[in-house]
């Protein structure tokens, strides 16, 4: 183990020790130097959480240094959610460090050949340090955010990824609290050495904690709130961002889902830098990678490993080598040799999005129609209960892949929901993309002049089976804050969170927009909403799909042509 003294925060004036190990090949020397990796942990973590990465690495010829991020594993001062001037500017300084080993390969004086890698908190610290240092030249995010503020209290009331703040979003409650108690308790399970700054919130700069409380109390995040955790984030300094990056993103994972990689990958192609896209099985909720996806023991058993390394391979030692399509995605559906590589069940695309895109036209009869002549006029009231209680449940966050939260599914209240339905598919879909629904809500008691009282909606999709049982996609949904007049009729946009799944041949797909979930913190304005349908100006869900042109195996799949055969589905609630 070593230890690391750096100058962080405003002006440098805050001194840190930071804990980690380095791995150094063999071979490596002066006269044969090799680029260096360097590694962080996610959020409560540690520099260990990396060390199978770095004995893998390490004797492919690379110098790898993992460390524990500020606040954690035995690093000193508080946590500081990768502040550009804190965190990113304490992994620069391990660079500057790095300058200094005869057995480190540079591009120049005090410029060591260097990549980061890490998942979640500490994917989020690569945008930070590649942002304010030029000497980073490739990063491989995984897990991680775009906007923060978005992450944590999302309002998806837009077609577009980045996503605005009137009205403000929607509190992952259950995601912030189970956050906020693990950065308190990282101080007395791992005491630092370095004496930490003064806190009325241990462990954490106390903007953190105040943030936590003030947003909890008003079921939303302040102006302020939102300021800071997006100053925090790829979506304020992404023009600073300019080298090749592959991003791995998850598609189990409601608190950084794919919309997140997306907006980030459209960033990157915003600056013309090279950019990959890989959407994998795992993620925050649900963390145990697909066989054959990810190993530090043999790439021939782990894809993403191969992934890895042929990008350090061709962005920090110049090989050439191919490092695939722009984009790829896991399809859970795909049955492959579990015992080898999990690369059989990759799609692949050149760029995003993937494919198509088949509009469902929601029908006054709670029938969701492939044809807008098809449309009957209607409508779908609900309320939201006093105190947003009793609540849609989607999942517990954090643990709803362990038991027993496993074997509870996911249910809506009656009257607290509106539902829109195909009929039993004729042929497989597969889905692959970010889904958008329109559609026009009247609220009788909701506000516009303040968020506490706008109306908050929670839209999803149900993959409903013959038996009548019913998958809600990796436990997905999408809240919304809605600025809507009394006796107003507002024209909604919403984008739901992207995901990778097949709706077989014979289930139907359900529209479903609920008044609450277990997981947010929704209105605490009892109110009447109302989702009315006009067949003269049709609202839709437009669900991405991909045809056989855009995948090479995998099964049958739906065109547009076979959705349009389908006959009107009556609504089943």
């Amino acid at each position: 183990m070593m230890h690391f003294v750096v100058h962080v925060g405003p002006g440098h004036s805050t001194v840190c020790t930071i804990l980690g190990e380095i791995f150094v090949p063999t071979a490596a020397s002066a006269s044969s130097p090799d680029p260096v990796i360097l590694t962080t942990n996610g959020f409560g973590g540690s520099y260990a959480d990396q060390v199978p990465l770095a004995q893998y690495a390490a004797p492919r010829g690379y110098v790898v240094l993992t460390y524990s991020g500020l606040g954690f594993g035995g690093s000193g001062c508080n946590i500081e959610l990768d502040s550009p001037i804190w965190d990113g500017e304490a992994a620069s300084q391990l660079i500057s460090w790095l300058s200094y080993r005869p057995e480190v390969l540079k591009d120049g004086p005090a410029d060591p050949r260097v990549g980061m890698i890490g998942g979640s908190y500490g994917g989020g610290v690569q945008f930070s340090t590649a942002a304010i240092d030029p000497r980073v030249d490739t990063i491989i995010p995984i897990i991680t955010w775009n906007d923060l503020a978005y992450s944590l209290a999302p309002n998806n009331g837009s077609a577009a990824f980045h996503y605005t703040d009137n009205p403000p979003g929607v509190l992952k409650w259950q995601w912030t609290s189970l956050f906020t108690a693990d950065g308190l308790s990282e101080a007395p399970q791992n005491p630092s050495s370095t004496p930490v700054p003064p806190s009325s919130c241990p462990g954490f700069d106390p903007r953190i904690c105040e943030a936590y409380i003030e947003s909890a109390a008003l079921g939303y995040p302040p102006d302020w709130v939102v300021s800071m955790l997006r100053s925090d984030s790829m979506a304020s300094f992404a023009k600073h961002v300019r080298i090749p990056v592959m991003l791995m993103q998850g598609e189990g994972d409601t608190l950084f889902n794919i919309n997140e990689a997306v907006a980030n990958y459209n960033d990157l192609r915003a600056n013309g830098d090279p950019v990959k896209l890989v959407i994998q099985s795992w993620g925050h909720s649900n963390s145990t990678p697909a066989p054959g996806e990810l190993s530090y023991t043999s790439a021939a058993h782990g894809y993403e490993t191969s992934l890895i390394i042929d990008w350090f391979a061709k962005y920090l030692k110049h090989q050439n080598v191919s490092t695939g399509p722009a984009v790829e995605y896991f399809r859970p559906w795909v049955a492959y040799n579990t015992g080898g590589s999990a690369e059989p069940a990759y799609g692949t695309a050149s760029s995003w999005p993937v494919g198509g895109t088949l509009d469902l036209y929601l029908s006054g009869d709670g029938s969701l129609v492939r044809s807008a002549q098809d449309v009957s006029p209607g409508s779908k009231s609900f309320v939201n209960p006093p105190g947003a209680q009793p609540g849609s449940y989607s999942e517990t966050s954090g643990v709803q892949n362990m038991s027993p939260f496993s074997n509870i599914g996911p249910t809506d209240p009656p009257g607290t929901y509106a539902s829109f339905e195909t009929p039993p598919l004729p042929a497989s879909i597969d889905s692959v993309g970010i889904p958008v629904v329109r559609f026009r809500l009247t609220a009788a008691a909701a506000s516009s002049l303040t968020p506490a009282d706008q109306a908050v909606l929670f839209g999803k999709i149900y993959d409903v089976a013959p038996s009548g049982a019913v998958t809600l996609v990796e436990n997905l949904v999408s809240p919304t804050r809605i600025a809507v007049l009394p006796g107003q009729q507002r024209l909604v946009t919403m984008t739901l969170p992207g995901i990778v799944h097949r709706y077989v041949v014979g289930d139907r797909i359900e529209l479903v927009i609920a008044a609450t979930d277990q997981a947010y913190l929704g209105s605490r304005i009892p109110d009447a909403l109302t989702i009315s349908v006009d067949p003269v100006h049709p609202t839709a869900l437009s669900l991405p799909v991909v045809s056989p042109q855009d995948e090479t195996s995998g099964g049958p799949r739906a065109t547009s042509a076979t959705i349009g055969v389908l006959p009107l589905a009556s609504s089943s609630n």
